[in-house]
């Protein structure tokens, strides 16, 4: 029993690390998702990361919102849909606002 010792004290301290570094990790992450969601990524997102912004889905909901504040934010913004009737709709209405 006494052989056993060692290899439980050395478990010990690798279930310990293994937890420390979990903890850390995972603080790290809502540390970042806080900055991000909390603070505001307006500064990260515009013509910054390039000149051109690729949108699929760009004709209703998340994607017609993600297409005109890029736009809004002075990128080239290339649409993607399959209706090519709401997509003129919605770059007309895109090029007017912007």
């Amino acid at each position: 029993m006494e052989t056993a010792l060692p290899a439980a004290g050395f478990l010990y301290w690798v279930g310990a690390g293994t937890v420390a570094y979990l903890a850390l990790r995972i603080s790290y992450s809502l540390f970042w998702a806080l900055r991000v969601w909390g603070v505001g990524n307006e500064a990260w997102v515009g013509p910054g990361l390039g000149e051109w912004a690729v949108v699929t889905g760009s004709t209703d909901g998340i994607g017609k919102s993600y297409a005109e504040q890029l736009a809004k934010r002075g990128m080239n913004v290339v649409l993607i849909s399959r209706s090519q009737d709401k997509l003129n709709q919605v770059s007309n209405e895109i090029i007017t606002c912007a």
